[in-house]
Order: structure tokens, then C-alpha cells, then sequence
């Protein structure tokens, strides 16, 4: 009911571009049934809607970006009823990997906690969704942390992720956190060994761009997955649990 509702505040023509831009950049649009497909398209425009886009001076963050980026959100938090960031919810983009003062380091992203804002690159966005089955994509990373940061610090009754489906998830990923650091490690990267926020936006991008094999090599922290975020990317037409 309420995304019907909202659906109304969008007119024909952006939910066709919505429509347009997603079937050519996102595979698990593409595959979702047609009333799948009009909820996703609903809550891309609510994401982008209720966040804040910039950039580098000159360089121009078109609707096309917004709605790559924002789809990458309704992909993570299909299943749940949170479809917006209330505290990062401003999206800065460059069009190259980025530095901060005082540091050489290159980033193509990260989640800033004192500015609260996420910043990306455009090539690593693109790339992200250029190749759908690598278990790379620096949107769901990034939003992923952003998750993780916002259901800490929100009230009991406004949380993302129920108490016990996320200690459930935490049980699974302390073990395969210990795994990747003794390098007994199949399924996720390696940087997934950093600490258990960074296993869990590693493990996103495995869960959704290689499920079947996620599942098959690590079941129970799969399924604790699926459990969290209330859907199962295996099942394309329909996910959501």
C-alpha cells in the first residue's frame, strides 16, 4: 500500500526512463516479474528522491547515474520495509578515483562517518554493473556499510534488520571471518578478512552477483544472508521471502 501511494508523487515518463535505464545497467531488474519489476522501479525513484546527489565542479551527475546508483539500494533492501537512508543520504561522485589531504592512498570509495556522506567514483560505479557476476560492485559495498552503520545507531523500533536475524548473521560471519584470515577462504575476497563490516558488504556483493556459488560453498552464512536482508537472488522472478 504505501509504495502505491508514493508511486503516484512519479509521472509516466520518469517511471519509463526508470524503466529504460534499468533493463540495459541492472540483471536483477531485468529478471524480476512485472509487478516486481514496477515495486523496484518505485523504490528507485523514492531512493533518489530522498537523497542528495553531487559532484566534482563539472562534472554533471545525470538521471541515468541516479538511477544506476539508487537501484543498487532497492536491490539491497528489497526484501525489507527500509527504502531510504536517513543519515547518509548524501552521495558525493568524481569522475576518477579520489584522495584525501594528507594522504596518497586512491579510493573509489568509501562511507566518510563525519561528513555522513558516501563517496564513489563514476568509472567503479559503472564497472560495478558492466559486469554483473564478479562480485564487485562498489554501490551494494558501499551501501552495505551504510546499513550496518545506521541500523547501530537507530532506535530499537526503527531498526533495519531484526535483533535476532542479524546475531544470526553475526554467529555465521565470525567463522568465516576467521576462515578468510587463515586464508581458508573460498567465495569472498580476501579484504573480506578485514573486519566484520567489511565481510559484510564483501558477502553482499558475492550474495547477489553469485549466489549458487555462495550457497553451495558456504550454506550457512548464505542462509543467514537471506534471512537478514528477507530475500534469496537465486530465485530471479521473485526474491523476496
Amino acid at each position: 500500500m504505501k509504495h502505491k501511494l508514493i508511486a503516484l508523487l512519479f509521472t509516466k515518463k520518469t517511471k519509463l526512463e526508470c524503466d529504460k535505464v534499468l533493463s540495459v545497467y541492472s540483471p536483477y531488474y531485468q529478471n524480476l516479474s512485472k509487478v516486481n519489476k514496477y515495486n523496484f522501479q518505485i523504490r528507485t525513484l523514492l531512493f533518489i528522491r530522498t537523497t542528495t546527489f553531487n559532484s566534482t565542479q563539472g562534472f554533471v551527475v545525470n538521471n541515468k547515474m541516479k538511477i544506476i546508483i539508487s537501484s543498487a539500494f532497492a536491490q539491497l533492501t528489497f526484501g525489507l520495509k527500509t527504502d531510504t537512508l536517513k543519515v547518509f543520504n548524501n552521495i558525493f561522485i568524481t569522475p576518477q578515483p579520489y584522495s584525501y589531504k594528507n594522504n596518497a592512498a586512491l579510493f573509489d570509495g568509501d562511507v566518510n562517518l563525519h561528513t555522513k556522506k558516501i563517496n564513489m567514483s563514476w568509472p567503479a560505479i559503472e564497472r560495478g554493473f558492466k559486469i554483473p557476476d564478479d562480485a564487485l560492485n562498489l554501490c551494494i559495498h558501499e551501501f552495505g556499510h551504510c546499513l550496518i552503520f545506521e541500523n547501530t545507531s537507530r532506535s530499537y523500533l526503527s531498526k533495519i534488520f531484526k535483533k535476532k536475524d542479524f546475531n544470526n548473521w553475526r554467529k555465521h560471519a565470525e567463522v568465516k571471518l576467521e576462515k578468510v584470515k587463515s586464508n581458508d577462504n573460498k567465495v569472498l575476497r580476501d579484504y573480506a578478512g578485514t573486519n566484520l563490516v567489511e565481510l559484510f558488504s564483501v558477502s553482499l556483493e558475492t550474495f547477489f552477483e553469485q549466489a549458487e556459488y555462495f550457497e553451495e560453498n558456504e550454506p550457512l552464512l548464505y542462509f543467514s544472508t537471506t534471512k537478514l536482508l528477507k530475500q534469496d537472488p537465486r530465485n530471479k522472478t521473485n526474491p523476496i521471502l
